[in-house]
């Protein structure tokens, strides 16, 4: 726990100097209060503290009594006479922290007279902090960004297609992750790693408990009698400290279980499907007791990452996280056993090119030498992320775990990016604030259901 706390605070204390640095913040403009900095980049209290007592031992910035912090009116952001490529990302994320560096070290091996540099901006309304870069005069060369924040751009014509100059490395990509990011006919991002949503199980807790690990073809009903042995009270002082699953109320997990049962958001849906999925939710959290409930901005909890979970819904980046930040144990991928349909979610990281770049010849160099062989073959046998080439992901992963993760042959065909499930992004925010009570255990499933047939019909124009 200590050493998580002490990466998370040195993280956001990274992000601040680099925004410092940069000239993103400037000498005497104040950072954003202890509150939001908490609020936009998924921090604690103690964190952002922390962050904040490092820079101000650096002299980077200087705390105004009953005003707020500013950047010390002494920094002076140097000139670079070099040729520079800047990149503007999303944070917090695990790719980033533990990926971009790396990239950027060897993509200056081997051009030694670029400069890289990285400016990290909360995902909490991260188009608004991009226009506030380019409004103070910090345009972007290359934007990183997640699936959903490429597809809430409302102009798409203010970007490279990327179709043709990256056709080469393209065509090595799943296609399937390709049309998350297209419009119309235009490829508008360049993916550079990507997850389905699978189950994650950690082996020791089920060899602790005498339970058999999941086999491919296990059921629902066998997934609730592992759950249930997995669920204990280790201490014996009444208070149940270990369960069978750690779950979110985040529309990136629970969606999971909507999908295996045949629930589709964009689209004529069954009610049985839906009733089925709350229902089932409802087992195994309020009628089982087998599930601990976490947060909805934090999609794992702490309870599988802390051995107090036996099994967790999770992805490929965010189990390279965790692993990268000293996991204690290693683990396994099981089938999801959740319905009928072998669908899941996919989610995605990729860069876009802003049509205002200052240097495309180079961006579209850094973006060409990222979707390489070599780097892509690093960034899933070194820091454990899945490749957005099949064949780098045959050749380092295990058939059982590629099968368990749907992405063999065609079955990834199956999956979708939640932009696909909801027609429209606003449907999730009102979802989330209908189902509050359900994740409660105060609203029944069919009441829930109900609610949610209404917002889909009052969503759908063919129903007026």
């Amino acid at each position: 726990m200590r050493r998580e706390n002490e990466f998370r605070y040195s993280k956001l204390a990274n992000i601040l100097r680099e925004q410092i640095l940069s000239g993103y913040i400037k000498p005497g403009q104040y950072l954003l209060s202890e509150n939001e900095l908490c609020k936009h980049y998924g921090v604690s209290r103690t964190s952002v503290r922390k962050s904040l007592d490092e820079l101000l031992k650096e002299g980077l910035i200087v705390k105004k009594m009953g005003q707020g912090t500013i950047v010390s009116p002494d920094v002076v952001v140097p000139d670079n006479p070099r040729r520079t490529l800047r990149i503007v990302g999303t944070a917090p994320s695990y790719f980033a922290d533990h990926c971009m560096q790396m990239m950027i070290d060897a993509f200056h091996r081997e051009n030694p007279q670029v400069e890289v540099k990285y400016l990290s901006l909360p995902a909490y309304d991260f188009w608004d902090s991009v226009q506030a870069s380019i409004e103070l005069g910090l345009q972007p060369d290359l934007i990183f960004l997640a699936d959903r924040q490429c597809l809430e751009i409302h102009h798409p014509e203010s970007f490279v297609d990327l179709r043709e100059p990256l056709a080469s490395s393209f065509a090595k990509q799943y296609p399937r992750i390709m049309s998350a990011f297209r419009r119309e006919e235009s490829v508008l991002a360049a993916p550079v790693t990507f997850s389905p949503v699978y189950l994650a199980y950690n082996p020791g807790l089920f060899e602790k408990c005498g339970i058999a690990l999941p086999k491919p073809g296990w059921t629902k009903e066998d997934f609730i009698r592992t759950a249930q042995r997995l669920t204990v009270d280790t201490d014996g002082d009444g208070i149940t400290d270990q369960y069978g699953l750690s779950m979110s109320s985040a529309f990136s997990r629970w969606t999971v279980f909507a999908l295996q049962n045949g629930v589709r958001f964009d689209g004529p849906t069954d009610r049985q499907a839906i009733l089925s999925t709350l229902n089932f939710l409802h087992d195994l959290l309020y009628r089982y007791r087998i599930a601990k409930l976490s947060p909805m901005h934090r999609h794992s909890s702490e309870a599988f990452v802390h051995g107090k979970a036996g099994m967790v819904l999770t992805t490929s980046i965010e189990l390279a996280g965790w692993r990268n930040e000293g996991l204690g144990f290693e683990p396994q991928v099981a089938a999801l056993p959740f319905g009928d349909h072998q669908s899941t979610l996919l989610i995605a990281n990729a860069f876009m090119l802003p049509a205002a770049c200052s240097d495309r010849e180079l961006a579209l160099q850094f973006l060409e030498f990222t979707l390489g062989d070599s780097i892509q073959a690093a960034i899933s046998r070194d820091r454990y992320f899945l490749s957005v080439q099949q064949s780098v992901n045959e050749s380092l992963w295990d058939k059982p775990a590629l099968d368990s993760l749907n992405i063999v042959n065609d079955r990834i065909e199956n999956s979708h990016f939640l932009s696909e499930v909801f027609a429209a992004p606003s449907l999730m925010d009102d979802m989330h604030a209908e189902m509050g009570l359900f994740w409660l255990g105060l609203e029944s499933a069919e009441a829930t259901t109900d609610r949610i047939l209404g917002l889909l019909h009052d969503q759908d124009p063919s129903s007026a």
